[in-house]
């Protein structure tokens, strides 16, 4: 199983941008994540032709998925 943390941001034009970090540590306490992203909106270091890429916090989530090899690399 693979595990992956996305902290999900609305952008200046209302669309969802994402930050992916692989292998995340476990049970992240969610105030702290707050504050991460709080932090990343405000250095307003991310911008797209003008547009600001991380305006407003959507949300933060833990995705898995399960991979199931079928032959393994030779």
């Amino acid at each position: 199983m693979v595990k992956r943390l996305e902290l999900r941001f609305e952008t200046g034009e209302g669309k969802t941008k994402v930050i992916g970090i692989d292998q995340p540590a476990e049970n992240l306490d969610p105030v702290v994540v707050q504050s991460a992203m709080e932090q990343i909106i405000s250095q307003d270091m991310f911008e797209d032709e003008g547009v600001k890429m991380f305006t407003k916090i959507k949300d933060a989530r833990y995705v898995t998925r399960t991979v199931e090899e079928i032959i393994a690399e030779v």
